[in-house]
């Protein structure tokens, strides 16, 4: 994950638990908006409730969404120096070592968690994430189901589930889990994408719906737009495919991909090769080292007679991948050519 996805995940995961300790602690909590958002206004209100964790906790948010991650953590502290017994703190923290990749002190901050408060939601989530990272199935679903045994309306735990069903090949029930999460949240973005994907690589068109209601949830998503347009391509649409590729590299000028699948379409299905040359060309100014681009537009290229540019892109495509057979190949092909 970059730098500016963790920040991004911080800042989510601090709204949640914002939410989450006002439901199931009872504390008061300061509503944060920009216009309060300094440091003045996170300071009067730890002086107004210092001994309380919720404005440490607050104000570690505030330094997390600005990435400030040390400065977060000591807050972090600072809330449970205030209240050790205080779940929504040790949650916090777990999840900002999740994110910092600190792993075993992220379990450690869960197992904490859930002694001191067994049915805090987000700690059983999270540890159930962990479990699942360590094929311990069963210990997951076990933490899901106490989840749902709180809350039946919690969206996340179905997806959960699906998660790990989809790992252990049990198609059926993942989509069954998909299914629940998205009926208890309509508006579940990753439920629909996780619906869209299972039921692509099954060949079932309602796919195409599922890539839909995602985007209607996100309209400027790359994820869901990117997902629709392998599906497109992967069933004959090529315009389809093309025509949201566009809206891609609208979105995110820098993904290559895009470009390269559109030079792909080009290439492979609709014999253009010059505009598979113009479009390999776009993957290869975003992505420089992209061999694949490079030996594709060597077709390209070979396929318009442009022999000396075809060689000089096999040979790009060798240099930065030297076991690229069929770059290889095609480099030798163009040599008894000329």
């Amino acid at each position: 994950m970059t730098n500016r996805g963790i920040l991004y995940a911080l800042a989510f995961s601090f709204l949640l638990f914002s939410c989450e300790s006002e439901v199931t602690t009872k504390e008061p909590q300061v509503e944060i908006t920009t216009e309060v958002d300094s440091t003045e206004f996170f300071e009067n209100a730890i002086i107004a409730n210092s001994k309380t964790p919720a404005p440490y906790i607050d104000r570690a948010g505030w330094h997390l969404r600005n990435g400030r991650i040390k400065e977060g953590l000591n807050d972090l502290d600072m809330a449970l120096d205030a209240d050790s017994t205080y779940g929504p703190a040790w949650s916090a923290k777990s999840d900002v070592l999740y994110l910092i990749k600190e792993y075993e002190a992220c379990i450690e901050h869960l197992d904490v968690c859930l002694d001191y408060a067994p049915d805090h939601i987000p700690c059983k989530l999270r540890r159930a994430e962990m479990y699942t990272h360590l094929d311990q199935f069963e210990k997951a679903f076990e933490l899901l189901n106490d989840v749902l045994r709180i809350d039946e309306h919690v969206h996340e735990a179905y997806w959960m589930k699906g998660q790990i069903f989809s790992e252990m090949g049990d198609v059926e029930n993942a989509l069954s889990s998909f299914h629940t999460a998205v009926e208890v949240n309509p508006d579940f973005f990753d439920g629909y994408i996780k619906l869209g994907i299972v039921n692509a690589a099954l060949g079932n068109e309602i796919a195409e719906d599922f890539y839909k209601a995602a985007i209607s949830i996100r309209p400027n998503s790359v994820e869901a737009k990117y997902n629709l347009a392998i599906y497109y391509q992967e069933n004959s649409n090529l315009d389809g495919a093309l025509g949201l590729y566009e809206e891609i590299l609208a979105l995110d000028s820098s993904n290559a991909s895009a470009a390269f699948n559109s030079g792909y379409i080009y290439l492979e299905y609709k014999q253009d090769y010059k505009m598979g040359e113009h479009w390999f060309t776009e993957a290869i100014i975003r992505l420089p080292y992209y061999h694949q681009a490079f030996y594709n537009r060597g077709l390209c290229r070979e396929s318009m007679d442009n022999l000396e540019g075809a060689l000089s892109d096999y040979d790009e495509a060798l240099k930065l991948n030297p076991t690229f057979d069929s770059a290889a190949i095609a480099k030798g092909r163009v040599l008894n050519s000329l």
